[in-house]
């Protein structure tokens, strides 16, 4: 596996859709691997069992494979699902979410930054509240990409601050990992309280993921990640527990707004 690809596979810290575009784009300039594409597909697959585009992408991929079709007809496909579902995508959620002019979010998703970056075209200006997200602090990098912008204003919080900065928004806009075939939602560890602190401010709860993030699942199982991300200390009567992602009922969501 070559430094780009492993960097890829490795990546704790970027959102579903932007790990695939960058896994598309690597695999499609780097034909030569194509021997070792089974084996990378079964790599990936593996560590990014919660990513339900990644799946989809690496199961049509495997099929292209075992029919011994041209990988050029699949990366072109895949080029072309990019393109209209963030364009489709950005301008439903436009439609639905243009009256609001504050948000607070957690994580990090390529797919919320495009969707915020729309909206703040469209407005004098916006304020969103970010959830840093521990352990890895991606939410650091989607405050850091949307403060680029202009017109915004960029509140990075704590996730302990989040019952306080939900009092001060219209809406919650997060994005997902995976949409489950009971229409719940699975993202970042912390929106389950994000989902219920707005059910009980009375403020909405969006949610945007094209429509490759839809799973036939109707089941999530939480894979524990290592402590040492959250604390290296070690003692017997000690605990540390580490998860990425979890469930957000359906009943909590105001809204999935897709392509």
């Amino acid at each position: 596996m070559d430094k780009k690809l492993k960097k890829i596979v490795n990546d704790k810290t970027s959102g579903s859709s932007e790990i695939l575009f960058e896994l598309h784009n690597h695999l499609k300039n780097e034909k030569k691997l194509i021997t070792l594409f089974p084996e990378i597909i079964e790599l990936t697959k593996k560590q990014f069992k919660s990513f339900q585009s990644i799946q989809k992408y690496l199961n049509d991929m495997s099929l292209f494979l075992k029919k011994r079709k041209g990988l050029e007809f699949f990366f072109e496909k895949y080029d072309q699902i990019f393109r209209k579902s963030l364009i489709g995508l950005k301008a439903n959620a436009k439609q639905i979410l243009n009256n609001y002019s504050s948000f607070i979010t957690i994580s990090n998703s390529n797919t919320l930054f495009e969707v915020l970056k729309e909206l703040n075209q469209s407005k004098k200006k916006i304020k969103i509240f970010v959830l840093e997200s521990r352990p890895k602090f991606e939410g650091r990098i989607l405050a850091k990409k949307l403060s680029a912008l202009s017109n915004i204003k960029i509140h990075l919080i704590t996730e302990a601050m989040m019952a306080d900065s939900v009092k001060k928004v219209d809406a919650a806009l997060i994005g997902a990992d995976s949409i489950l075939a009971t229409g719940d939602v699975i993202n970042k560890m912390g929106s389950l309280q994000l989902a219920l602190l707005c059910k009980e401010m009375n403020k909405p709860f969006y949610v945007v993921a094209d429509k490759n993030k839809f799973s036939k699942s109707r089941t999530f199982s939480q894979n524990e990640m290592p402590p040492e991300e959250i604390w290296r200390h070690k003692s017997k009567n000690l605990i540390v527990q580490n998860f990425y992602f979890e469930k957000v009922d359906k009943n909590l969501i105001t809204e999935i707004i897709t392509d």
